[in-house]
């Protein structure tokens, strides 16, 4: 019986061994990707702290040390929704609206398609990785808004404005980190990325309308320039 299993095991061997230098040998890998983060400086627009991700990367492996990868997913950061400062709107010549009966509400968001180019090198234990998120970056604006004006007023208006508003410039987000093999079959990235990001705000110049009509032709966007550094922990298993 002992005879047997050695023969048996012997056999195995090479297969085994076969299958080693297969894997060793392999020039491709594919692997799945999953990411969360959490942001670290620049934060505006109301936007949540953490960020999410995931995606499918093929990778080609150079050497043993070095690798580049491409990865296409999808990328996430969700807003709060809030009531901006109603306080001090724009209004139309001469114009007073009443503050009490002013009210507003706007979310904002980004998402959307990324792409990820990445440069890896394996050291003893551990790997470097660095490159570009191209994307993820559409931004989500949506607003309403309601004001009156005085009781009092020789003219009266009610002025409500609403809508969505996107803007996608498919921005360019560097980042860098460390990798880190857990099993034959997945690793853990801690990165730091730079993600940037354009962001709209509609301003709306009340007073226009008459009665109960919507005046938003003095109406206005303006879009700020945003790179917000997040603390970024990622997980792939290779298939």
């Amino acid at each position: 019986m002992k005879v047997h299993r050695l023969l048996r095991i012997g056999a195995a061997l090479p297969l085994i061994g076969a299958f080693a230098r297969a894997e060793e040998q392999s020039m491709f890998e594919v692997l799945l990707k999953i990411r969360t983060g959490i942001q670290a400086t620049s934060f505006n627009d109301n936007l949540k702290h953490a960020n999410y991700g995931y995606g499918l990367a093929l990778a080609y492996n150079l050497n043993k040390q070095d690798k580049v990868s491409l990865e296409v997913g999808w990328a996430y950061k969700s807003g709060n929704e809030f009531k901006p400062d109603m306080s001090n709107l724009e209004t139309a010549p001469g114009v007073v609206y009443d503050l009490d009966w002013a009210v507003g509400r706007v979310k904002n968001g980004v998402e959307g398609l990324a792409v990820r180019v990445a440069y890896e090198r394996q050291f003893d234990g551990f790997g470097l990785v660095g490159g570009l998120q191209i994307g993820g970056s559409k931004y989500r604006h949506e607003y309403f808004g309601d004001v009156r004006s005085v009781e009092n007023a020789t003219t009266y208006f009610r002025d409500s404005f609403f809508g969505t508003l996107y803007n996608n410039p498919n921005s360019l987000s560097p980042f860098i980190g460390v990798t880190k093999r857990v099993s034959p079959f997945s690793l853990v990235e801690l990165n730091i990325v730079g993600f940037r990001y354009k962001s709209d705000r509609y301003v709306h110049v009340t007073g226009y309308a008459t009665g109960q009509n919507k005046d938003w032709s003095h109406d206005y966007i303006v879009t700020n320039s945003r790179m917000a550094v997040h603390f970024e922990l990622g997980y792939a298993v290779r298939f």
